[in-house]
């Protein structure tokens, strides 16, 4: 009489199951328990919307957009939620860069969770923030300045700020595999954010940006995704859907190089 002693096949289950609930949970903690990323995320925002219901609103007055005379706080909103965004986005990066440097991303990556389910926690848990603070954002925006969208207008403001953030977020997540060291790192993506929001369309026409700047701004992803926001608010998804379509690209394009980026740095330790 024989005993089989092996047992059933054990199989790995998805890198998507089981441990993903756990890194969206983990990841949720890390952006909010920590007072100063939020700070951060949250302050510079309203300053901004502080300033121009006190000042620039009133001293710009009107401009002209896709052949329609707006509000200068209506026309600008949109860059305030994308500065947001590139504040969120930066936290994010700056998290995993560390995690990168204790190779705790690499101790993380193990039995259920694979690197797959950690970059997409990642994501979803900072896109989910970012849509709350958006959305916050806009309520504030409503009740400081006085201007009204259509219901459609607002679904296709919320769904450019949602592909923006996945757009964006993996952005900064691939760039912040990219480095080794903490200084350069530090340096380059508390720099990049400006310069990417203040040579796009942002806080002024795109017409009325010097050429060079103009021919640069189509190379800016920012520039879709504050195109994306404004063109949603002002004239619907009839209006925004190619911004969109350049977002999803972005987003679509940016997960599966950073997870090959992560495991590509996994085995060079």
């Amino acid at each position: 009489m024989t005993t089989d002693l092996a047992g059933p096949p054990t199989t790995r289950p998805s890198p998507l199951r089981g441990g993903l609930a756990a890194t969206m949970y983990r990841e949720y903690c890390l952006l909010t328990r920590n007072r100063t990323n939020l700070l951060l995320a949250v302050v510079p925002s309203a300053v901004y919307l502080l300033l121009f219901a006190t000042s620039l609103a009133n001293l710009v007055g009107e401009v002209h957009h896709e052949g329609r005379t707006v509000g200068y706080a209506e026309f600008t909103v949109p860059a305030l939620l994308l500065s947001s965004m590139l504040a969120a986005a930066t936290t994010a990066g700056t998290s995993l860069f560390q995690e990168r440097m204790g190779r705790m991303d690499v101790e993380l990556w193990s039995h259920p969770l694979g690197h797959g389910g950690y970059v997409l926690g990642k994501l979803l848990v900072s896109t989910l923030l970012i849509l709350a603070q958006s959305l916050a954002a806009l309520l504030v925006s409503l009740a400081v300045f006085d201007f009204r969208w259509p219901a459609a207008h607002w679904a296709a403001v919320l769904c450019a700020t949602a592909l923006a953030s996945l757009a964006f977020n993996g952005l900064y997540l691939l760039l912040a595999t990219r480095f080794s060291d903490f200084r350069r790192f530090s340096v380059t993506i508390n720099v990049v954010a400006p310069v990417l929001l203040f040579s796009s369309p942002s806080f002024y026409p795109l017409d009325r940006m010097a050429p060079v700047l103009q021919w640069l701004s189509w190379a800016n992803p920012v520039t879709y995704g504050i195109r994306a926001v404004r063109d949603g608010a002002l004239l619907g998804f009839g209006g925004a859907w190619p911004w969109l379509l350049v977002l999803a690209g972005i987003a679509a394009v940016t997960g599966p190089l950073l997870g090959r980026s992560l495991v590509v740095r996994a085995r060079e330790l």
